[in-house]
C-alpha cells in the first residue's frame, strides 16, 4: 500500500519541494562538518549541482545477512551521496517512470517503490506473497507486472494499491522433461523488458528435480511476447541457447532495435562452454544467427554484460576455476580484446553488477570484504581505471543501474 506520505514528510504542506532539498542538505552539510566554522559556499553549491545530475547511478549494496541499503553515486565526479535507504540483503533495482523500483527477493518478497525527489523516500512497499522470490519489476500504464522465479503465474498489481488485479498463466510452459522422471512446477520466469506495447519476457526452465541436486538447463529456455494491452502470450520464441541470466538490454545497434541477452547455459559448478550473449532482431522477430560473445571466446560463464556499439562491449566472465574478469570484446566478430580487471579464483573477492554509464564510464561492482566498493573505468579513455581503490557506497555493492528512464 502507499505509504502516507504527508506523516513522513517532516516538513510543512506549504513548504516547495526545492525548500525541502536544500533544507535537507543544509542539514547533512551542517553534521559532516560540525567542526569547521563555517560552510565554504562553492562546496554547497557544487553538491547542489551533483544531486541534479541526470548521470547519477543507483546502487543496491548489502551485508549478504540482516539488511541492505540504497545508495546513489556520481560517476563523471567520483561522488558517493548520504542518500541510505533500507532494503533487503537480497535486492535488485530499476528505474522506471522517475521512481526506484527495489525488487525484495526471497524471504522479504516484495516490490519497495522509492521517490528520487522526495530524497528517496519509500512511498510504497507491497508484498507478491511469501516465498515467490520476486525477479524483476515493469509498468505499464496502471500496472505492476512482476516476475517470480517459484511460481507457473505473471502476476499484475495495481500500480495505486499494489493490490493483485491479475495473473497470466505460464503453466503451459512449464518444461516436461526431468532427468529425476518427475518435472518441477516452475519455469523459472527472470528478466523483463519493454519495447513498444510488448513485453518481453524470459523463462530459465531449469531443473530442480535433476538427479546432481542443482538446476541444470536440460530444456530449452523461452523468450515470451506478452501485449501489455491485452494482458495475453502473444508469442513464445525458442532461445538458440539455453538459461538466460542478467538484465536484458535493448540497443540500436548494426543499425537496427535488438533485444541483447546472455545465456550461461550449464554455469557455476556445472560451468560448460556452452552458450554466450544472443541478439534478438526487434522488427523480424527473430535471433540474430551468430553470437555477440561466446563462451568460447570468453573462456567462461557470461555473468553480465554492456554494448557500448557495434564495435565494443564488456563482459564479466566467470570461468571454471571460479576466476572473475572483466573483459572487453568486438560484438560483430565476437572476438576478445582484452581484459580490464581480473580477480583469482582462490581470493574470496567477485564482481556484482556492471554498468555502462551514457557519459562512458564503465561502473563495476567489487566486493572485497576488506574493502568493497565500485571501479570506474573510463571507455572513451582507452579504459582507463580511474580509482586504484574501489570506492565506497557503505556495503557492498550488488546491483547498479543508472537514474534514467529508458526508452
Amino acid at each position: 500500500m502507499k505509504a502516507n506520505l504527508q506523516r513522513q514528510n517532516p516538513y510543512s504542506k506549504t513548504t516547495s519541494l526545492s525548500q525541502r532539498i536544500i533544507g535537507f542538505l543544509c542539514f547533512c552539510l551542517c553534521i559532516a562538518n560540525c567542526s569547521r566554522l563555517e560552510i565554504q559556499k562553492p562546496d554547497f553549491l557544487q553538491f547542489l549541482m551533483l544531486l541534479a545530475s541526470p548521470t547519477s547511478i543507483g546502487v543496491i549494496t548489502t551485508d549478504f545477512s540482516s539488511g541492505g541499503r540504497f545508495k546513489s553515486f556520481e560517476p563523471n565526479s567520483l561522488t558517493t551521496f548520504p542518500t541510505s535507504v533500507s532494503i533487503h540483503s537480497d535486492a535488485v533495482g530499476r528505474f522506471i517512470n522517475n521512481k526506484v523500483y527495489v525488487v525484495n527477493r526471497l524471504n522479504r518478497d516484495t516490490i519497495q517503490v522509492l521517490n528520487p525527489a522526495l530524497n528517496f523516500i519509500t512511498e510504497q512497499d507491497f508484498s507478491v506473497g511469501q516465498g515467490k522470490n520476486p525477479q524483476d519489476v515493469s509498468v505499464w500504464n496502471n500496472k505492476y507486472y512482476v516476475s517470480l522465479y517459484n511460481s507457473d503465474a505473471l502476476p499484475i498489481y495495481n500500480a495505486n494499491t499494489g493490490l493483485l488485479q491479475n495473473q497470466i498463466s505460464l503453466a503451459p510452459y512449464k518444461e516436461t522433461y526431468s532427468s529425476s522422471g518427475t518435472p518441477d512446477a516452475y519455469v523459472e520466469a527472470t528478466q523483463m523488458i519493454q519495447h513498444e506495447s510488448s513485453l518481453f519476457l524470459t523463462l530459465q526452465r531449469l531443473d530442480r528435480n535433476d538427479v546432481s541436486g542443482y538446476f541444470p538447463p536440460n530444456s530449452d529456455s523461452y523468450l515470451l511476447e506478452i501485449d501489455m494491452n491485452l494482458d495475453q502470450v502473444i508469442r513464445v520464441y525458442t532461445l538458440p541457447y539455453r538459461n538466460p541470466s542478467a538484465k536484458i538490454v535493448k540497443k540500436t545497434i548494426f543499425g537496427e532495435p535488438y533485444l541483447i541477452i546472455s545465456c550461461v547455459g550449464y554455469v557455476g559448478f556445472l560451468s560448460r562452454i556452452d552458450a554466450g550473449i544472443v541478439a534478438f532482431h526487434l522488427p523480424s522477430r527473430t535471433f540474430r544467427p551468430n553470437l555477440l560473445y561466446s563462451e568460447a571466446a570468453a573462456d567462461g560463464d557470461i555473468l553480465a554484460f554492456q554494448i557500448k556499439d557495434e564495435s565494443i562491449g564488456y563482459a564479466a566472465v566467470l570461468d571454471a576455476g571460479f576466476k572473475k574478469t572483466v573483459q572487453a570484446f568486438n560484438p560483430s566478430t565476437g572476438q576478445r580484446l582484452g581484459t580490464l580487471l581480473e580477480i583469482p579464483g582462490n581470493v574470496g573477492v567477485s564482481l556484482n553488477g556492471l554498468l555502462l554509464t551514457d557519459s562512458g564510464k564503465l561502473i563495476v561492482g567489487n566486493t572485497d570484504f576488506k574493502n568493497p566498493g565500485l571501479n570506474i573505468f573510463d571507455t572513451n579513455q582507452g579504459n582507463l581505471l580511474l580509482n586504484p581503490l574501489p570506492i565506497s557506497v557503505e556495503l557492498t555493492p550488488f546491483d547498479i543501474f543508472q537514474l534514467q528512464n529508458q526508452e
